[in-house]
């Protein structure tokens, strides 16, 4: 059989493809490699994100210890006044 340049075959004046079914399954390979750069993609922005998260919870909890410090001062120093005595 006579192969062609473009990967088509001819016997008996008839053209059959070859390229079909290696094709087929390198363009299934290509998407799943396509699908799986898009998925860790994703997982790198949801890490970044977690990321981020965890930084602004780490911010909350210290302005949280120091209001907390704030408060306890104020208690503190209106103990000392309500024990004071005109």
């Amino acid at each position: 059989m006579p192969k062609e340049p473009n990967g088509t075959t001819h016997t008996n004046g008839a053209q059959r493809s070859t390229e079909t079914k290696t094709e087929e399954p390198k363009a299934a390979l290509d998407t799943a490699i396509a699908q799986v750069e898009i998925v860790r993609g994703d997982f790198r922005n949801a890490i970044a994100g977690l990321n981020k998260l965890g930084e602004l919870l780490k911010q909350v909890q210290r302005e949280n210890k120091t209001s907390d410090k704030e408060i306890q001062s104020v208690r503190q120093t209106l103990r000392s006044l309500q024990s004071v005595r005109i």
